[in-house]
């Protein structure tokens, strides 16, 4: 066996084992094996060798998942910390009120004592939180390169590939909400299934779903986030109109169920329920839009108001206090009456 061989070998149990690794969540082994059997392709095939994109893919959405999974400990951990500060301030309280004397007040006085140890906390929670940015940049940075390499097939099976890392990364955007940056991804996404896939495949509807929750939180498409709802419910009811007409083109009366048919009444059943959970969210959040459209129109009238307020005192202010001249109104005296009287004093003097 070559060298080539060998590595290619040793690559591929590293990937199974990655896989296994990845299945049972978890995911910090996961990325240790993939990121070694990326090593050995890249060593035995070359850069961005499109034989290696398998393996990069994974690498990636290993490292998505574990940056998810250590950014929930690190949400778990502050809302741990931020009950536990809520507790102490309620028995600082509580043993300020049982003391009588407002002036002598023992149990009131703050505990010094762990103030160093406090300040460890927020250094490591600060710490942790650079970490959890540094593993959403390495998922990207190694989903990336999936994409470079699955951008250069043409088959229908590498496309679907390109499509699914384009909805990893947008997961990453998503993830770390920088939401016009997923809305990219995400297009594309749709742009790719759109091409390959039929109008009722269920991978459509995910990659809607998951357009329609970064334009809802987007800055200048929000708009847009219920009509995007609406397509993945119409997918998904298309999947259940054909799942249910397979069924019923199916002899009747066969009392032995196949499993063809128990994985469909499955997915039937299951579609049933995904449903009104979205049609529940497209409800919720067309109420939001519409309150807040409503609350934005009602500021702005508010603001025009005040603008209009304002600019009247401007114009009242610009005036001097103590002249008056331009609120009242002379009475000009006749031009001929004024020159007649001028001459009558002239002639007089000569």
């Amino acid at each position: 066996m070559s060298d080539k061989e060998q590595l290619k070998a040793t690559a591929k149990t590293l990937i199974e084992e990655g896989k296994v690794a990845y299945d049972n969540k978890y995911y910090d082994e996961s990325v240790s094996r993939l990121g070694e059997a990326c090593q050995l392709l890249d060593e035995a095939n070359g850069d961005l060798d499109p034989a290696n994109g398998d393996a990069y893919f994974m690498y990636g959405k290993a490292l998505l998942q574990l940056a998810i999974q250590q950014n929930n400990v690190l949400g778990q951990s502050a809302q741990a910390s931020a009950s536990k500060v809520e507790e102490q301030q309620e028995i600082a309280k509580e043993q300020e009120v049982e003391s009588k004397n407002p002036l002598f007040q023992l149990n009131a006085v703050p505990d010094f004592s762990n103030t160093a140890e406090e300040e460890n906390d927020e250094e490591e929670e600060e710490g942790d939180d650079e970490n959890a940015e540094d593993d959403f940049e390495s998922a990207w940075d190694i989903l990336d390169v999936a994409r470079v390499i699955f951008e250069k097939g043409e088959d229908k099976e590498t496309k679907l590939k390109l499509a699914d890392v384009h909805l990893c990364l947008g997961d990453v955007s998503l993830e770390t909400e920088k939401f016009n940056e997923a809305l990219v991804d995400y297009e594309k996404a749709i742009e790719i299934k759109q091409s390959v896939l039929e109008d009722n495949d269920r991978e459509l509807a995910e990659a809607h779903y998951k357009y329609a929750l970064a334009l809802e939180f987007s800055t200048e498409k929000s708009d847009q986030a219920v009509p995007e709802l609406k397509k993945a419910v119409e997918v998904l009811k298309k999947r259940l109109e054909a799942l249910e007409s397979n069924e019923n083109s199916k002899g009747k009366g066969k009392g032995k169920e196949t499993d063809l048919s128990k994985g469909a009444s499955d997915e039937i059943k299951e579609i049933k329920e995904i449903i009104p959970d979205i049609e529940l969210k497209i409800e919720e959040l067309t109420s939001r839009q519409a309150t807040e459209k409503e609350a934005e129109a009602l500021l702005k009238a508010m603001l025009s108001q005040n603008s209009s307020t304002i600019s009247a005192k401007d114009i009242s202010a610009s005036t001097p206090i103590n002249d008056l001249s331009t609120l009242v109104k002379r009475k000009k005296a006749p031009a001929k009456e004024n020159e007649s009287k001028d001459d009558n004093k002239k002639q007089k003097i000569e």
